[in-house]
């Protein structure tokens, strides 16, 4: 019995058809899935610049009333009376537990004003 040590150049070209025929059904479905990725990511670039504009426009819009806000905020903190930090009968303890204003020191409750 006769064996055989290499492929024949027939089994070589019907390799290389089988191959190159595969390969002509994979390639061009690659391709289109590639095309489509790209055409998303720029669709998603566009989505995003598109609301950076609009964020930017808006802050453009309204950065006079934020600084005009911030101007009366400070004047109004300044023109507002506060009164004293401590009232002048409460000792220590009692300011650490109610803080300035006047409170129960049994409960730790703040007292009602009159």
């Amino acid at each position: 019995m006769k064996m055989q040590k290499a492929f024949s150049l027939l089994q070589l070209l019907i390799e290389v058809a089988i191959t190159l025929l595969m390969a002509g059904l994979v390639l061009p479905s690659l391709l289109r899935s590639d095309l489509a990725t790209r055409e998303a990511l720029a669709a998603s670039s566009l989505h995003t610049i598109n609301i950076a504009r609009m964020a930017l426009s808006y802050t453009n819009q309204n950065v006079g009333f934020a600084a005009l806000g911030a101007l009366v905020g400070a004047i109004a903190a300044f023109a507002i009376p506060f009164p004293g930090a401590t009232p002048k009968n409460t000792t220590s303890a009692e300011q650490s537990l109610c803080g300035p204003r006047p409170c129960d020191t049994e409960t730790g409750s703040y007292m009602r004003l009159k």
